[in-house]
């Protein structure tokens, strides 16, 4: 079984990366080299959205998402595990957006071997359209607690 491993975000919108910064510091992590060991798992990070995404799912059979997302009364570093079936199906902010459910519907459209289980790791951020470098403290400090929270998924997912 061939799984995915996602970090999505944006480097330049502070803790908007934190997925892009996961996604570095699972490349040496020592529980992720074990459970590789038994398991096909590649980590991918992108700060690419939508339809752009496709290429990057297609032929995998496990897609976990580590992203930001935007509540009304965020906690900078809280962690809601979800289904791509919570996910909303209708566009975003652009009629150009394709959410993650749309996606992998038009891949399954079109014949394309995709993903037949997806979990996203969603954190929650307090601001992701503050142009700024860098994860606050907060969000450092939530790191650890985010990459086990991920090591726990993929030991429930994985056989």
């Amino acid at each position: 079984m061939k799984t995915l491993i996602l970090g999505l975000g944006n480097e330049l919108y502070g803790d908007d990366g934190v997925g892009l910064e996961v996604i570095r510091h699972l490349e040496n992590h020592p529980e992720l080299k074990k459970l590789n060991q038994k398991h096909s798992i590649t980590l991918e990070a992108s700060n690419l959205t939508g339809l752009k995404l496709l290429d990057i799912i297609v032929g995998y059979d496990v897609l976990i998402i580590i992203d930001t997302i935007k509540t009304n009364q965020p906690r900078t570093g809280r962690i809601k595990v979800l289904e791509s079936s919570e996910l909303r199906h209708i566009p975003g902010p652009s009629p150009h957006y394709v959410s993650i459910p749309q996606m992998i519907s038009l891949g399954q459209e079109v014949g394309l071997p995709m993903p037949r289980l997806v979990k996203i790791i969603a954190v929650e951020a307090k601001d992701i359209y503050h142009l700024g470098e860098g994860l606050t403290p907060e969000m450092q400090a939530a790191l650890p607690h985010i990459i086990q929270t991920l090591i726990e998924v993929l030991t429930e997912v994985l056989p």
